[in-house]
């Protein structure tokens, strides 16, 4: 089962054989998805339903890439559900003596519906399952959503869902962005010659002009192709989710529950004897599980510490309220035009620190905005107050607009904005 442009997707066959398209459906949710053919079930997680986060690591030894990619996901705020299951993976695409460049993903618990009616027997990643060739930037329609994603040999580098509902400048500009990202990060090094969108021969296809809008928001060439059959990455991810595992953990013990109940009778027979014929032995290994446990309980006040000074770094690693960013922002929003600049700053205050709020230290975030106009352009100040509290990149911040102000000096009309952050 793989996500298609305006439904689910059931293809048949396997990574030897290549597969077939047994059956295309209008049905967004899994549950809804009938007809599917006996054997064993494999599943594509949507992008939307998954986040990604790729990132260099100073060291070619795998054993350490799990804790090295559980790590970057608490950096970057994604925590998995606790009781979700095995919601986190990463995968491996390039390796040198002295690093290794991955992707750590994490799923989001599947919701109501989700889930086909039938248990899958392995998940993995749309993106994982088709072919993304490298040096360019791939865009398809999966279950009425546009994504993009951007391949590598070996795997898939990042994707992403991308926030409106169509192909225009817009998107464009965002997916430039996380290209600046990955750039900056120096996991892409070269700027990529096209993008290709893919097509499913179906009304939701990109028409001509979205084609042209994206090109122009992005910079490079764009194009449209048939996307390709999809195939089944080899190995597999770990994902599986707490329900499919609870289900089959309730059928193993289903099956098992007699033997097992035996096994205990004989267990707990000779656990008695043991103890009755050994009792001073019993009483070291009782001594040495409290020094385990005396251990352990050392370890788990370390990670506590180490969580609180996380904690204490919020101001730093999240990036999302950096200056640049957010005045990168605040910016777009400006009503101005290659010609006409209605509305120029004079001022930018941010802060981003930890404060005493009600007998609470919290981190605190304020932008102070200052700016002026001429007096014939003085509608474009509430127009542009109004465009920063409309902008989605800014809805964690709640705008205070005192009136403007004439300045004696030079006749123009200053204003102060505030952005206090709500979260």
């Amino acid at each position: 089962m793989i996500p298609g442009a305006d439904g689910w997707e059931i293809w048949t066959g396997s990574a030897m054989s290549g597969f077939q398209q047994h059956a295309s459906t209008n049905h967004l949710l899994a549950l809804d998805v009938t007809g599917i053919p006996s054997g064993a079930v494999a599943m594509a997680v949507p992008v939307r339903e998954v986040f990604a986060v790729p990132f260099r690591a100073q060291t070619d030894d795998l054993s350490l890439l799990g804790d090295l990619a559980a790590m970057q996901l608490e950096k970057s705020g994604n925590r998995p559900a606790l009781d979700g299951g095995q919601l986190t993976d990463h995968f491996v695409y390039a390796t040198t003596p002295e690093e290794t460049h991955l992707t750590a993903v994490v799923m989001n618990p599947p919701s109501e519906g989700k889930l086909p009616r039938k248990s899958p027997d392995q998940f993995d990643i749309s993106p994982r399952c088709l072919p993304l060739p490298e040096g360019r930037v791939v865009v398809w329609s999966e279950l009425g959503r546009w994504v993009f994603g951007v391949g590598k040999p070996g795997g898939a580098l990042y994707f992403q869902c991308l926030s409106g509902e169509r192909l225009d400048i817009r998107a464009g500009n965002e997916i430039g962005l996380a290209l600046t990202q990955l750039r900056l990060q120096g996991l892409l090094t070269d700027i990529p010659e096209g993008v290709v969108v893919w097509s499913h021969g179906s009304a939701s296809d990109a028409r001509p002009e979205e084609l042209e809008a994206l090109s122009r928001g992005l910079g490079i060439p764009t194009s449209s192709s048939p996307r390709p059959n999809p195939t089944w990455p080899e190995p597999p991810s770990r994902l599986l989710p707490a329900d499919v595992r609870a289900e089959r953990l309730a059928v193993r013990g289903k099956r098992n529950r007699n033997l097992m109940i035996a096994a205990l009778a004989v267990v707990y027979l000779g656990v008695v004897a043991y103890l009755f014929f050994d009792l001073k032995k019993t009483k070291a290994v009782a001594a040495k599980v409290k020094s385990d446990a005396d251990a352990v309980s050392a370890e788990a006040s370390l990670l506590d510490r180490h969580r609180s000074k996380w904690s204490e770094l919020r101001p730093v690693v999240e990036t999302d309220y950096h200056p640049l960013e957010l005045f990168l922002h605040i910016h777009k929003t400006l009503p101005n035009t290659k010609d006409d600049r209605y509305i120029r700053f004079k001022k930018l205050t941010f802060l981003n620190q930890f404060k005493e709020i009600e007998d609470e230290l919290r981190v605190a975030r304020e932008i102070v905005l200052e700016g002026f106009a001429d007096q014939e352009n003085q509608q474009e100040i509430p127009n542009y107050r109004k465009e920063l509290k409309k902008s989605p990149d800014l809805v964690g911040f709640k705008w205070d607009n005192p009136g403007e102000t004439t300045d004696k000096r030079s006749g123009k009309l200053t204003f102060i904005s505030v952005g206090t952050a709500t979260e």
